[in-house]
């Protein structure tokens, strides 16, 4: 692994946001602003500092996001910039995805997480013009792929769908944005003529769909949608349970384990760190050290930086392994022991002889 695109506050950063999230928050956020080292003309780059109304866990994530950027190892910070996003909707996070999308050539993602950046970055009142004029810029390079269809439609609440996909709910904020290329659009709503269309859209295009729901007419009521077949009830399969049991257990048990790593790893950097720091008495950087006990100490940090980068895409993966299989083990129990085939009504009547009574007896399901 090279290091050389970390420079010293950069380190400090990815080290207090593992080992404590409340420095990270102080010590950290300032830096990640200008901190990007110069790239490539055109290439886009991660602007924003991490906000201040991000949870502990959102923030951590997203700055994991901007250090892998700034190495230029997309998939590794657009799988943070996800997971961040998983716990907090908020615009800054969807910019880094979007950016990321756009290296990853994931292009119609790109363009509609970075319309929505510009769009929320423009309200926000701490942000710089520079910071602006870049969000604009990064989302003309994703528009330049992708066509976009500006879609209105005379019913709110109706769903927006694009290929049997559902896009959103009009009123849509932003357009819908498509590969090149032919696609179908449908409109639709409960109560109302569902209305498709076909659009084709070039790169770098943008066209406008109108649609008009309308009621159906008194004499023709809506066609009734087919109930779909009952299925008759299966016995589990418990080596099938046992197996997805396992391996949920193994996968929880994993994550655990390379947590612990992980965070050992992250307090060794960062007791390594002060180690540099003191050898240099703080002029010691670790991008372009000078030979001797400094380089030294500077391969060993940045080995433990490594190591604990690892463990902790282990300990992700595994917890991630272990929730898949314990939702796909209660899947499979709740599928193969629930039945949807009602009972049909029926009625019995048996007699009913004791040594002190006689009679009938009914009974049946009504």
């Amino acid at each position: 692994m090279r290091f050389t695109q970390i420079v010293p506050p950069m380190c400090l950063l990815g080290l207090l946001a593992f080992a404590a999230p409340g420095e990270a928050q102080t010590q950290g956020s300032a830096p990640l602003r200008g901190a990007a080292q110069p790239r490539p003309q055109g290439q886009p780059r991660i602007q924003r500092a991490p906000s201040d109304a991000m949870s502990d866990k959102a923030r951590k994530l997203y700055i994991e996001g901007v250090m892998a950027a700034e190495k230029e190892r997309w998939a590794d910070a657009y799988a943070s910039f996800v997971a961040a996003w998983a716990l907090q909707k908020h615009y800054t996070i969807a910019g880094g995805m979007g950016t990321c999308e756009l290296m990853l050539h994931r292009y119609r993602d790109a363009a509609e997480h970075l319309a929505f950046y510009v769009r929320e970055i423009e309200k926000d009142a701490t942000t710089t013009a520079e910071e602006r004029a870049a969000a604009v810029e990064t989302y003309a390079q994703a528009r330049a792929k992708v066509g976009a269809v500006l879609v209105s439609v005379n019913v709110q609440g109706a769903d927006v769908l694009v290929d049997g996909a559902r896009v959103g709910t009009a009123p849509l904020a932003d357009p819908v944005f498509l590969e090149p290329g032919a696609h179908t659009i449908t409109v639709q709503r409960e109560g109302y003529v569902p209305l498709e269309k076909r659009v084709e859209v070039a790169a770098g295009s943008e066209v406008r769909s109108a649609f008009e729901l309308a009621r159906p007419p008194a004499s023709g009521p809506l066609r009734p949608v087919a109930e779909p077949s009952p299925r008759p009830a299966t016995k589990a399969n418990m080596g099938v349970i046992v197996a997805g049991g396992s391996v949920a257990a193994v996968g929880v048990i994993a994550g655990v384990v390379f947590t612990f790593v992980a965070n050992g790893k992250a307090s060794d950097a960062k007791q390594q760190w002060y180690v540099v720091d003191e050898i240099g008495n703080g002029s010691v950087s670790c991008s372009n050290p000078a030979p001797g006990n400094a380089a030294t100490q500077c391969e060993k940090l940045v080995s433990l930086v490594d190591d604990k980068d690892l463990f902790s895409d282990l300990a992700l993966w595994s917890f991630v392994g272990g929730g898949v299989a314990t939702l796909g083990t209660l899947g499979y129990y709740w599928y193969a022991t629930t039945s949807s085939v009602p009972e049909k009504r029926h009625l019995r009547i048996l007699p009913l002889v004791t040594p002190s009574v006689g009679g009938l007896a009914a009974g049946g399901v009504f």
